[in-house]
């Protein structure tokens, strides 16, 4: 998630296909290999925690998410 948050603040509010193809070849592939591929839902899904617990990033519209400030 620390990666996202990254690539977050360096492009501002994207949705989770187009945060995939920014992610080291690495990060996605380490996904795989411990659970399961990384995809567009399961990114979606796992920010949608975090946001609901105020932490790293904030809904916008459209199906975006930004970097949460502070």
């Amino acid at each position: 998630m620390r990666e996202v948050a990254e690539v977050l603040a360096e492009r501002g509010a994207l949705t989770p296909a187009k945060i995939l193809p920014e992610l080291r070849t690495w990060t996605v592939r380490g996904a795989a290999l411990r659970r399961a591929p990384l995809t567009a839902a399961v990114l979606r899904k796992k920010m949608d925690v975090r946001v609901s617990f105020g932490r790293y990033f904030e809904h916008r519209d459209e199906g975006r998410y930004s970097r949460r400030a502070g």
